[in-house]
C-alpha cells in the first residue's frame, strides 16, 4: 500500500465567475474597439467622398464662372461694337459746327443758346447790336456750304442799360439789343469735308 503524502499546500479552486467576467469584459472591449474602428473607417470614407464631391463642385463652379465671364465679356464686346458703330454714324461733332457758325458772326454777335437734334436741325439764339447784323448773319449762314437751309424764326428787342450812361446824372439811357432765333439744317457731308480740309 502506498501512502500519498502531499506536503504542498492545497490550491484553492479557481473562481470560474471571475474568469468568465474578465472574458466578458475583454470581449466587450474588443467589440467596442471594433465598432469604434469601423466608425472611424466609415467617417474617413465619408470625408473622402465629400472631399471628392467638393472638388467636383468647385471644378464645375470654376467652369460656370468662366462661362459667365466669357458671356459678360462677349456682351461687353457687343456693347462696345454698338457704341463704336453709333459713334461712327453719329451725325457730327457739334464743336466743329459751333466753330463754323461762330466764324460767320459779326464782331458784336453772341450765341446765347444752341440746340442740336440728331436729324441735323439746329436752333440757335443770337444777340446782336443792330437788326442789320441779324440780317447779315442770316445771309452769311445761307451762303455757307455746311448749311442746307436756314430760316430766321424771330427777331425781338431786349433793352439793356449802358453802364456809362447810368452814371451820368442818373439818367437812364436804353441801348436796344436784338435777339434773333434761327433754325437751320446742316449739310453733314459739307461739314465733314470742311473738317478734312483743315486736317
Amino acid at each position: 500500500m502506498f501512502v500519498d503524502i502531499n506536503l504542498l499546500p492545497k490550491k484553492e479552486p479557481k473562481n470560474v465567475v471571475f474568469l468568465v467576467s474578465i472574458a466578458i469584459v475583454l470581449l466587450f472591449a474588443g467589440a467596442m474597439a471594433f465598432v469604434f474602428y469601423m466608425s472611424v473607417q466609415k467617417t474617413e470614407t465619408t470625408i473622402h467622398s465629400l472631399t471628392q464631391e467638393l472638388k467636383k463642385i468647385r471644378a464645375l463652379q470654376a467652369v460656370q464662372q468662366e462661362k459667365l465671364v466669357n458671356a459678360q465679356s462677349l456682351k461687353e464686346v457687343q456693347e462696345l461694337e454698338k457704341t463704336v458703330k453709333w459713334a461712327e454714324q453719329y451725325p457730327m461733332k457739334t464743336v466743329l459746327l459751333l466753330r463754323s457758325m461762330t466764324k460767320l458772326l459779326p464782331e458784336r454777335g453772341f450765341i446765347m443758346n444752341f440746340s442740336y437734334a440728331e436729324n441735323g436741325t439746329v436752333s440757335v439764339t443770337v444777340q446782336f447790336d443792330t437788326s442789320e447784323e441779324a440780317a447779315y448773319y442770316l445771309k452769311r449762314l445761307s451762303d455757307a456750304d455746311f448749311v442746307a437751309d436756314v430760316q430766321l424764326k424771330s427777331l425781338t428787342t431786349a433793352e439793356e442799360k449802358s453802364d456809362e450812361e447810368k452814371d451820368e446824372e442818373n439818367i437812364e439811357h436804353i441801348l436796344p439789343r436784338y435777339i434773333a432765333q434761327y433754325e437751320l439744317h446742316v449739310n453733314k457731308n459739307a461739314l465733314k469735308e470742311e473738317k478734312e480740309k483743315k486736317q
